[in-house]
């Protein structure tokens, strides 16, 4: 009875995945700067988090929970033409184009993306499915645009994976040479620097945001789910 109780016990305490969006409330969500829903960008729509693509101000939308190992799945959604993304290990807020600096009402997210983009950049590192910038993706399905596509995103340690309608199209170890070399090689200020990959190594338990770009399109997510790995 003993070796039951305690198999019963050990089940109960393994991570379950959490809902990061009901479908119906703003609960769980803000901007990154502000403890508010930026009704003005971002809607619910038909159970789906909607990115207006038309809206006049553009901040991203970041969950208030954090996480640092962690499986992440949604569906996701985008117009014709359209660029956006998901953002994890998120660092902090970048300087907002529109205006050349840090927009406490309009915040930016600066930190790893899943990319999402309808057609291509030229540069395979830009493409859907990317690790953006910094690793291509590989076996990619087909992703029509005003489709509803699944992807999940892996984080376990420095090892991440992307993964679309249930093809894994990336991994990476963001301590390799490779990872390393291409951050390196940035010399953008609004993306991550190889202080933020040595943050990682450093400490292994801090939390970061996930967040949802607003890049000026139309997106929609849904079906958001998430569970800590430890």
């Amino acid at each position: 009875m003993r070796l039951l109780g305690f198999a019963a016990a050990a089940c109960c305490m393994a991570q379950q995945w959490e809902p990061l969006f009901d479908g119906k409330s703003t609960a769980g969500w803000h901007t990154q700067l502000k403890d508010r829903f930026p009704s003005e960008a971002w809607a619910i729509e038909d159970g789906a988090l909607r990115c207006i693509g038309n809206a006049k101000t553009r901040p991203d939308l970041s969950t208030v929970r954090t996480f640092r190992n962690f499986e992440l799945e949604f569906e996701w959604k985008i117009g014709k033409g359209v660029n956006s993304g998901v953002k994890y290990l998120v660092f902090g807020v970048r300087p907002n184009p529109a205006v050349g600096r840090i927009d406490p009402d309009v915040p930016k997210a600066l930190g790893l993306e899943f990319q999402l983009l309808d057609g291509t950049e030229g540069d395979p590192s830009h493409s859907t499915g990317a690790l953006y910038m910094y690793v291509a993706p590989s076996n990619m399905p087909p992703v029509p645009p005003n489709t509803w596509h699944k992807g999940k995103i892996v984080v376990r340690g420095s090892d991440v994976e992307h993964w679309i309608n249930g093809v894994k199209v990336m991994s990476a170890d963001l301590q390799s040479e490779a990872v390393r070399a291409a951050v390196e090689a940035q010399k953008r200020n609004d993306v991550p620097k190889v202080a933020h990959l040595d943050e990682l190594k450093a400490d292994a338990k801090k939390a970061y945001p996930i967040v949802l770009t607003h890049h000026g399109g139309d997106a929609w997510f849904r079906n958001m789910r998430v569970r800590v790995l430890r």
